[in-house]
């Protein structure tokens, strides 16, 4: 063992040598107590690993940004600052207010950058310089949104008109991503970022067997992500007959790839759509689901028993612990 010992020095001293210690230290939650347990293992103090990439994709309107503004506010929360990146050009600052966002210049940085690069450059400098200059404490958390990937177009492919495009320059962002990905996955994990891609689905063409859906970006952002989600939609429809109306949708999220915890978790929960149209993470309503689901609350037929002894509709159990503010009880039940 000495003779391995020395071997050791000799390599330490002629190339140098730190201990570090890798791993997650500090996690980020989502806002929804099951979706942080099938990310990282934990119902408790889990959630986004800091340090890494996470992909999120789905279908339109299940509420990805939301899930991201969430991230976002709990890193702004632990002494840290976040950065949206914004190629869809549709970020709502009112929403995400309301959301908890603290939008201010300087903890909050909302950027509309043009190519695929332009975007990754400016965000690694901005978490460089405020690491290297000590803007924020060394163990306070980034969030760095890029929203989304299927969005983000490369230098070369934004340089052409239209109609000078061709079939490379439909594998552009393939080949940037490639090309950034690797040192992006370094980036996080030496400044401390959560690096969070959304994403976008397509349908491959004819694929008969197998699964026909796939997301752009080639396959770095699957390789170099240490946690995939996917999202899944059910609409929610209530009422009857002529007054049925679509009022929000039922989103299942599963880790097809999880490197930080236990892969293939689910969890469940409602997005549901305001009067102005605007989206919004049903917390409440999923988490009373979620207890039901698992037996920590009784329920008979539609009806759920809560902590008082009376039962109550979903809806009107909802409505109850809004009004009365009993979220820390419901919280509490998830550990019991």
């Amino acid at each position: 063992m000495s003779g391995l010992a020395d071997f050791a020095a000799k390599i330490d001293k002629e190339f140098g040598h730190v201990d570090r210690e890798f791993g997650v230290k500090t996690w980020l939650s989502t806002g929804f107590l099951p979706l942080d347990e099938a990310i990282s293992g934990k119902l408790i103090g889990g959630g986004m690993p800091v340090g890494r990439i996470v992909e999120i994709y789905g279908p339109s309107s299940c509420g990805k940004t939301a899930i991201a503004t969430r991230v976002m506010t709990e890193a702004q929360k632990a002494g840290g600052f976040a950065m949206f990146m914004d190629h869809e050009r549709s970020f709502e600052k009112v929403l995400a207010e309301q959301l908890g966002l603290n939008t201010t210049r300087g903890i909050f940085f909302h950027e509309t950058p043009e190519t695929f690069e332009e975007s990754v450059t400016l965000a690694l400098k901005t978490c460089k310089a405020a690491r290297e200059g000590k803007v924020i404490d060394p163990a306070a958390p980034i969030v760095v949104v890029f929203d989304s990937l299927a969005a983000m177009v490369p230098k070369s492919k934004m340089a052409k008109e239209i109609d000078e495009q061709g079939m490379n320059d439909s594998l552009a962002l393939a080949k940037a991503t490639s090309s950034v990905f690797p040192a992006l996955a370094i980036f996080a994990e030496k400044f401390n970022i959560l690096v969070l891609v959304l994403n976008q689905m397509r349908l491959k063409p004819g694929i008969a067997y197998g699964d026909p859906m796939t997301t752009p970006g080639g396959e770095a952002p699957r390789y170099y992500a240490s946690v995939r989600i996917q999202l899944g939609a059910k609409r929610i429809v209530e009422g009857t007959g002529d007054d049925k109306d679509m009022v929000g949708q039922e989103i299942t999220a599963k880790c097809i790839k999880n490197k930080v915890a236990r892969p293939f978790q689910k969890a469940k929960w409602e997005f549901r759509f305001r009067e102005d149209g605007r989206g919004y993470f049903d917390t409440i309503g999923s988490t009373v689901a979620y207890l039901v689901e698992n037996d920590k609350l009784e329920s008979s037929g539609a009806r759920i028993t809560w902590t008082d002894g009376k039962s109550y509709y979903k809806k009107q159990l909802v409505e109850k612990i809004e009004r009365e503010e009993l979220q820390a009880e419901l919280m509490g039940l998830l550990t019991k």
